[in-house]
């Protein structure tokens, strides 16, 4: 008996979490729909050249969904543009956090730091850029002559199968070829006839 109640107070208790919990997520998305439209918005504006208001925009955007790269990716872009290069470099290594073998934000920031003079820094990044292009291109690489040897697989594969055929074909051959007695007792090799 004391099962059955506990039982069903589980139950009781899921039925009123569900609603909550549908909420939330609802309301989540509800935030994440409203930081793509200020993000929207942001580019619009930076198209237009309108930089205050692009900052504007995305740092609204940053504000509902922080872990989004791409809100301070173009926030960093706008920073640039109009000279905050400080700014622009606190966005970019916001990026690198998030997704750090992004090949363009360690472009961005060798390009704000080298606008700043610090050389040094501006170095480091480009060759990590020039680092990650290489790596790139490595593995990009690595695909085609992988997708290539599958393909010369598949084809030794159907070459081979043909081979087999001949020797069962050349099996049967000699079998049809067998010599055959004839009326006068003779073994004879079939001919056309």
């Amino acid at each position: 008996m004391y099962l059955k109640s506990v039982n069903l107070q589980s139950r009781f208790f899921l039925l009123l979490l569900l609603p909550l919990l549908f909420v939330a997520c609802t309301e989540d998305v509800q935030i994440h729909k409203s930081a793509l439209r200020y993000f929207d918005e942001g580019n619009a504006a930076l198209k237009h050249r309108d930089y205050q208001v692009a900052i504007w925009n995305y740092q609204k955007a940053i504000s509902l969904d922080s872990e989004s790269p791409n809100f301070h990716y173009n926030l960093g872009l706008t920073y640039y543009e109009i000279g905050n290069y400080s700014e622009s470099i606190d966005s970019f290594k916001r990026v690198k956090t998030l997704v750090p073998n992004q090949t363009d934000t360690y472009y961005n920031l060798a390009l704000a730091h080298y606008k700043m003079s610090n050389s040094r820094l501006a170095d480091i990044y480009f060759n990590r850029y020039q680092d990650m292009l290489s790596l790139r291109k490595a593995q990009e690489r690595l695909v085609e002559v992988r997708k290539e040897q599958e393909r010369e697989a598949k084809i030794n594969a159907a070459e081979a199968k043909p081979k087999k055929l001949k020797k069962i074909s050349s099996l049967t051959n000699n079998n049809s070829t067998l010599k055959t007695k004839s009326s006068s007792g003779k073994l004879t090799i079939p001919g056309w006839e």
